[in-house]
């Protein structure tokens, strides 16, 4: 059965998630600490991620709100991640980081990146909830019914075209990219 992980994206810089040249992929951010499973160790091929605002409206879509969405085609090692040919170039695929094998990119060509253009949550369908859809603070969420998972979906598709429909929420790439060097996230 897939999965769905809501979690914030704190800043959006377009650098995870990175929606670059018709992949979005998630290869830096939301690795578990002390022990604990996040996001991309977790997520398998047919999965959805979901991503929502933060609090912070310099650098996210605030809260409410949803940056992007992909459905997991790919899960690749950093390694393999670095070395093949279609990422080369990609702001998150870094060859400090190649070495690293136990740790993941999660591509997709199928998603909804919406960055600065966020649309509100109160669109989709929450009939199957128990909870609400978008996870605040850290961690992440995945106790989602597969019929909300479906509806999730077809809401997404019914309203969009796959790709990209906004630039990221941060400033300006190349500033933005040092600040978040320096964060916890790209670690």
């Amino acid at each position: 059965m897939p999965r769905l992980f809501s979690y914030v994206v704190q800043h959006d810089y377009g650098y995870a998630p990175n929606p670059e040249s018709g992949f979005c992929s998630l290869a830096k951010c939301k690795y578990g600490s002390g022990g604990r499973k996040n996001i991309i160790e977790l997520a398998e091929v047919g999965d959805w991620i979901a991503g929502t605002g933060g609090a912070d409206l310099r650098v996210s879509a605030g809260h409410g709100k949803l940056i992007y969405s992909m459905h997991v085609e790919e899960k690749l090692t950093l390694l393999e991640y670095h070395r093949d040919p279609r990422f080369r170039g990609r702001r998150d695929n870094e060859a400090r980081d190649a070495h690293l094998q136990d740790r993941y990119a999660l591509i997709s060509s199928f998603y909804y990146y919406f960055g600065r253009n966020a649309p509100d949550l109160s669109g989709p369908p929450a009939r199957h909830l128990q909870h609400p859809f978008e996870k605040r603070g850290p961690g992440h969420r995945s106790d989602f019914p597969e019929e909300f998972i479906g509806d999730f979906a077809r809401w997404l598709a019914s309203r969009w075209e796959i790709g990209q429909h906004g630039t990221p929420c941060g400033d300006g790439p190349a500033s933005s990219l040092q600040v978040l060097k320096r964060s916890r996230c790209a670690k």
